[in-house]
């Protein structure tokens, strides 16, 4: 299944009982309004344990409850996205960076009934939520932009960062520890990086080849020719007013060799660079 359809099934199963925006919210004489009181942050808390969200819950509101009687509540935490937490017979949590998407993806789609929202104020700036989840995953950037792409074939939710006069990347948590993706690798593979532009991506590599043999080379172009059975990946560079060189990344990002064209002729299909160079 798609990743897009992944997040279609999970709006379509929301929307499948009566809509969270569409729900009267629970009301109390002396709170005007919407239920903040302590029994509701404690039943969110136990609610948001039970659904295994990854939550250390500050602020909680009850955000009605559904055609089947199950109730919903919209929690913040104390670092990350917020969740909407539906307390049925198996409690389930749900992102809110991800209804956000959901939301987003379904406009001009035709439906009687509104996208579930997060409405807590913690939870309506998602560009803070984006920068935590980028700095867990241990990226040191200014964050300015980010999605959810979509859900990994595992579940998990993969992310879009977007830094500022910086290349961004993919980011997943799998098994407790983060998966970053360049976004020149996510080119390269064939998928899109919304908020990286190219010559964010070259600048990014070309600080990657600082103290290597290549570090003379100003990258006007990258290319991924694939990796070895060591987890080495190659690139071939083509270099401002140089002949084109290939560099072997390790999986710190580390440059670990590089070769000329003619010694890289059997990594891949050797270098496409070297071959369009006109004859002299």
């Amino acid at each position: 299944m798609s990743r897009l359809a992944l997040i279609l099934a999970i709006g379509l199963s929301l929307l499948a009982s009566e809509s969270l925006a569409q729900q009267t919210l629970e009301r109390s004489p002396t709170t005007r309004g919407r239920v903040r009181d302590t029994s509701v942050l404690l039943a969110a808390r136990d609610a948001a344990a039970r659904a295994g969200a990854d939550c250390h819950v500050t602020a909680a509101a009850l955000q009605g409850r559904d055609s089947f009687g199950d109730r919903r509540y919209e929690v913040a935490c104390r670092e990350g996205p917020g969740y909407l937490i539906v307390d049925g017979t198996t409690p389930t949590a749900y992102n809110c960076l991800l209804l956000e998407s959901q939301s987003e993806r379904l406009e001009g789609v035709s439906s009687t009934r509104e996208v579930p929202a997060c409405l807590l104020r913690a939870n309506r700036n998602p560009v803070r939520h984006f920068a935590s989840v980028a700095t867990h995953a241990g990226m040191d950037c200014r964050v300015d932009e980010g999605r959810v792409v979509g859900l990994s074939p595992t579940g998990t939710t993969i992310y879009e960062i977007g830094c500022r006069r910086a290349p961004g990347a993919w980011i997943e948590q799998a098994s407790g520890a983060w998966i970053v993706t360049d976004c020149l690798d996510i080119r390269s593979r064939g998928d899109l990086c919304q908020f990286t532009t190219e010559p964010e991506e070259l600048a990014g590599f070309r600080a990657r080849l600082a103290g290597s043999a290549a570090e003379a080379c100003a990258p006007t172009g990258v290319r991924d020719m694939g990796r070895n059975a060591t987890g080495l990946t190659y690139y071939e560079l083509t270099c401002a007013g140089g002949a084109p060189v290939v560099v072997s990344l390790d999986a710190g990002r580390r440059v670990t060799n590089v070769l000329t064209c003619a010694e890289a002729a059997h990594i891949g299909d050797g270098c496409r660079a070297e071959r369009s160079r006109p004859e002299r």
